[in-house]
C-alpha cells in the first residue's frame, strides 16, 4: 500500500464515519422529537382536556414529515387524548424497530 492510497482509505473512513454519526445524531433526534409529543400529550391527558386540540395535529404533522415511519391511521382518527396517546404509543414502537433494528431480536418489546 502506497502513500496515496492509504491517504484515500483514511478519507473514505472518515467520510463513512461522519456518515454512520449523521445519522445517528438524526435518529436521536426523531426520537427525542417524539418523546417531546408525547409528553405534551400525556400533559393535556392529565389536564383532563377534551378532544384533541389544534396545535397537536400539526406538531404531529410535522413530526411525521421528518420520521422514518408513517403516523398509523388511528394517530388521524384519534378523538381523544387517551386514544391519542395509545395511537401514538403505537407508533413510538414502529418508529424505534425502524431506528432501532436490534429490537427486533427482544420477544418482549411490545409488553
Amino acid at each position: 500500500m502506497g502513500i496515496a492510497s492509504a491517504i484515500y482509505e483514511g478519507s473514505l473512513a472518515r467520510a463513512t464515519s461522519l456518515s454512520f454519526e449523521h445519522e445517528r445524531r438524526e435518529s436521536a433526534r426523531q426520537l427525542q422529537d417524539f418523546e417531546d409529543l408525547l409528553e405534551s400529550v400525556e400533559a393535556q391527558n392529565v389536564k383532563m382536556q377534551r378532544g384533541v386540540p389544534s396545535g397537536v395535529m400539526a406538531a404531529i404533522a410535522e413530526l411525521e414529515r421528518v420520521t422514518a415511519v408513517r403516523a398509523p391511521a388511528a394517530v388521524w382518527s384519534a378523538r381523544s387524548g387517551a386514544r391519542l396517546h395509545d395511537a401514538l404509543l403505537s407508533w413510538q414502537g414502529s418508529l424505534l424497530d425502524a431506528l432501532r433494528p436490534h429490537r427486533l431480536d427482544y420477544g418482549d418489546r411490545f409488553d
